[in-house]
């Protein structure tokens, strides 16, 4: 290795860096202040919470439905230039939905908004950090997330715009927010280490290898690793998807529906809400830094069961414990399921498969993942339309989290990896 090379510094953590800058943007002027919108559309158009929340599942419909040419993609253009046209299209799609007048505009805005998701989002940043990380892939993966955790608590500032300026500045500003930031942050998206001349984890030592189910994962060896077409014939691929898509069906609904559920259900005012957006995110930051060091520790599915429960307890408090009682017991209970969990997904992934072709593995698990994510806002508005309030809706979305950590105890490690040739 050259000398200069040697010098360098380990550039995975920049890619972290970059991925979680993004995250951040995403959390903060979209994803978690979406509920904001929610209550501004309400208001002024009169639209139920039901075609809203289509709106945003159309955002999650199309990730799903990306994800096997996006892994493609990314396999043969790399992160960096995935995420660079999709930072510019989402901020286009956020300025187009701040002049929306009509649902048809509406959901048009939010189509091109979700391919600009899409691109800029989970799939491409967790498969740039992948191939950077072996012995600290979960602390890796932890902190990208952290970046949501740190949008999150932002959440407030864009609460105090819409008060102050309006839904559609607030909006508009977003869109050109996300295009002019995110542009440097999908710049520090490198490739894998061997082309810049350095190895794994920044080089040889460091944390013990990774656990599942009692059997340490031998180091990388990329010859042996999964081809999307071996890791569709494993029982784990589909257990990991059905597991991470029942945990998103709380996500995605807790991220659309808890500002009104907070407003109408229990009399918070809108930046009251937010503080409890902020409060949530709080807490999962903590657990995703704690998380991730279990999770480079211990069995990641084992984690991942325990936090399906914790996703379905977290929903019954808010829908049933009166007052801030159940907010309270829900933020801590939801912030640490979402937070310890949501990291090891693709870590869990990467470790059963390997690097290789995780980019096409994750796009494909992407298909399975969107089910949850389109059924959760979808359930919780229609049922709160049907009986005036989110009571039932999140009650059902908690029993199906509670089932769903089924799936993460089939999800058992596939025998070795794939054969060589």
């Amino acid at each position: 290795m050259p000398a200069d090379l040697a010098r360098r510094p380990f550039y995975g953590w920049s890619v972290v860096g970059g991925a979680m800058g993004l995250q951040g943007l995403q959390a903060m002027l979209f994803s978690q202040a979406f509920g904001l919108y929610v209550v501004a559309l309400t208001s002024e158009l009169g639209w139920s919470a039901a075609a809203i929340a289509s709106g945003y599942a159309l955002v999650q419909l199309l990730g799903g439905l990306m994800g096997p040419v996006q892994g493609w993609l990314l396999e043969r253009l790399g992160a960096r230039r995935v995420a660079a046209v999709g930072v510019v299209v989402f901020g286009t799609g956020l300025v187009t939905a701040s002049q929306v007048t009509t649902l048809a505009a509406f959901t048009a805005a939010m189509a091109v908004t979700g391919v600009g998701v899409a691109l800029s989002g989970f799939l491409t940043l967790t498969s740039a950090i992948v191939p950077w990380f072996h012995r600290r892939r979960a602390t890796a993966l932890s902190l990208m997330s952290l970046g949501m955790s740190i949008g999150g608590l932002l959440v407030p500032v864009v609460a105090a715009s819409v008060v102050a300026f309006g839904w559609r500045p607030t909006l508009a500003a977003s869109g050109v927010a996300i295009a002019v930031l995110g542009l440097p942050l999908a710049s520090l998206l490198r490739r894998d280490p061997a082309r810049y001349g350095q190895e794994l984890d920044g080089g040889p030592g460091g944390l013990p290898d990774a656990i599942h189910g009692g059997a340490r994962i031998a180091e990388r060896d990329p010859a042996r690793d999964f081809t999307l077409r071996q890791a569709l014939r494993t029982r784990a691929f589909w257990a990991i998807g059905v597991g991470h898509g029942s945990a998103l069906l709380v996500v995605a609904a807790v991220v659309v529906h808890l500002v009104p559920h907070l407003e109408s259900g229990v009399g918070l005012s809108l930046q009251a809400a937010a503080t409890v957006v902020a409060a949530l995110t709080a807490t999962t930051a903590v657990a995703q830094v704690v998380g991730g060091a279990i999770g480079d520790r211990f069995p990641k599915r084992r984690v991942a069961q325990v936090a399906m429960f914790s996703h379905a307890a977290a929903l019954l408090s808010l829908a049933w414990v009166p007052g801030w009682w159940g907010v309270v017991a829900f933020v801590l209970l939801h912030g640490w399921a979402w937070g310890s969990r949501g990291p090891l997904m693709g870590a869990m992934r990467a470790d059963y498969f390997g690097a290789t072709h995780f980019a096409s593995i994750m796009g494909a698990s992407a298909l399975i993942i969107m089910g949850g994510q389109l059924a959760g806002p979808v359930i919780a508005g229609v049922l709160a339309d049907v009986f005036g309030d989110y009571r039932w809706g999140f009650t059902a979305l908690a029993a199906l989290a509670a089932l769903g950590s089924v799936a993460f105890v089939l999800a058992t490690p596939p025998k070795g990896r794939a054969p060589r040739g």
